[in-house]
């Protein structure tokens, strides 16, 4: 059976001052790799985005894998979404999205991928290199109260989000479904066993692994959980757009 990978915050590595970006459009930000793996291996990759700078600009792109985005701290934009909060935002593979603009409080964010990813192809420069039509770019803010939810109704092919919130102690309810899927803590802290998980913490399962048994810390945790969709259900199902 697939195992999980487990990160603590502390197991991360240090953050690495990158620049990218197409001619004239560079810009600047600190990364931090939580689950670092080759291009083409089909192994996960995990990672922090920190950009104080406001006013920065990413310009539009696609990447050749599926990917979850959370934002986790700051402000800014992305697209015509206003970010001011925690949010989370999926695009499927070769599905242009951004610009991705930074707000006055800079802006961090988790990319999330089930799939190592070679790097950003940017638009228009990269259109060329576009292998298939683009299909969905989802959207949706985290709650900053309430109670465990969807974040959007689960799609056909598995794709979901969730906010999960536990009072501490309390066990940390996985929402139903088999797929690969990650598990970041954003608020409070939790335990996996004898590891102790603090906020920007997360839990990589693959397809078909077993749920993690999380327990909530002394002061509860918040943890947003997504899944991918399953290998190959949108080539079958011809799913495609944006919502």
């Amino acid at each position: 059976m697939p195992t999980l990978a487990t990160v603590p915050r502390s197991a991360a590595a240090p953050p690495r001052a990158l620049a990218s970006g197409p001619a004239g459009k560079v810009f600047t930000y600190h990364r931090s790799d939580y689950l670092a793996s080759a291009p083409g291996a089909g192994e996960p990759q995990a990672f922090l985005v920190e950009m104080p700078e406001p006013g920065a600009v990413i310009p539009p792109h696609f990447h050749r894998e599926d990917e979850f985005q959370v934002v986790v701290a700051g402000s800014g934009r992305l697209g015509v979404h206003a970010l001011g909060g925690m949010a989370v935002h999926f695009a499927d593979a070769y599905t242009p999205y951004g610009p991705i603009r930074v707000g006055p409080a800079g802006l961090a964010f988790f990319t999330l991928r089930a799939r190592a990813d070679a790097g950003a192809e940017y638009m228009p420069e990269s259109r060329a290199r576009m292998a298939r039509k683009a299909r969905r770019s989802v959207a949706a803010d985290v709650p900053p109260q309430g109670e465990t939810a969807a974040l959007w109704p689960t799609h056909p092919d598995g794709l979901g989000a969730w906010i999960v919130r536990a009072r501490p102690g309390e066990a940390v309810a996985s929402p139903s479904g088999a797929g690969g899927r990650y598990y970041l803590i954003v608020s409070g802290s939790a335990a996996d066993g004898t590891t102790a998980l603090p906020r920007w913490s997360c839990i990589w399962k693959p397809a078909g692994a077993r749920h993690p048994a999380l327990e909530a810390g002394e002061h509860g945790t918040d943890v947003v959980v997504v899944q991918f969709p399953e290998d190959g259900a949108a080539e079958r199902s011809g799913a495609g757009g944006y919502s």
